[in-house]
């Protein structure tokens, strides 16, 4: 990404990161109307109903903790990538080693970009660099995804 890029993604950044475990909980909430299944793999809070599960400690505590790795992501922009690499395949590992698919994975990339874009106010040139960043991230996702596999 070049400096231009990076600076519209933290400018943006700035609103899910000035409330992340609100935004976080949006993003999951989202995530878990739209792709219902998606629910199934949390097991401390599949049986829990949506209007409850905003209320969780526990589930705002992981919506904190996907803010925050997208926050270390946006801060490791400014160095090179293999601190965003590093970040990544630590992520993709724990939710390998849970069984969860790249489908979910794209999945939640979808509502991600759905709920920064409204909540940004993201316009058209925002909306691609966003996705061109996700794109990176996705790329080192799915290609840690490949050698775990290949690995089992």
């Amino acid at each position: 990404m070049n400096s231009d890029e990076v600076s519209e993604i933290k400018k943006t950044w700035e609103i899910p990161a000035a409330s992340p475990t609100e935004s976080g909980v949006a993003i999951l909430i989202q995530f878990f109307t739209k792709y219902p299944s998606n629910l199934e793999k949390f097991s401390t809070f599949k049986d829990m109903p949506l209007d409850e599960l905003k209320e969780s400690p526990r589930f705002k505590a992981h919506a904190n903790r996907v803010i925050k790795v997208f926050d270390d992501s946006v801060q490791a922009l400014d160095d090179d990538c293999s601190q965003l690499e590093e970040i990544w395949v630590k992520v993709t590992q724990s939710h390998f080693n849970r069984q969860i698919e790249k489908q979910s994975f794209n999945e939640l990339k979808e509502v991600i970009l759905e709920v920064l874009t409204a909540a940004c106010s993201l316009n058209d040139q925002q909306i691609e660099i966003w996705v061109k960043l996700m794109d990176f991230i996705y790329d080192i996702i799915f290609r840690t995804i490949d050698e775990l596999e290949q690995a089992a």
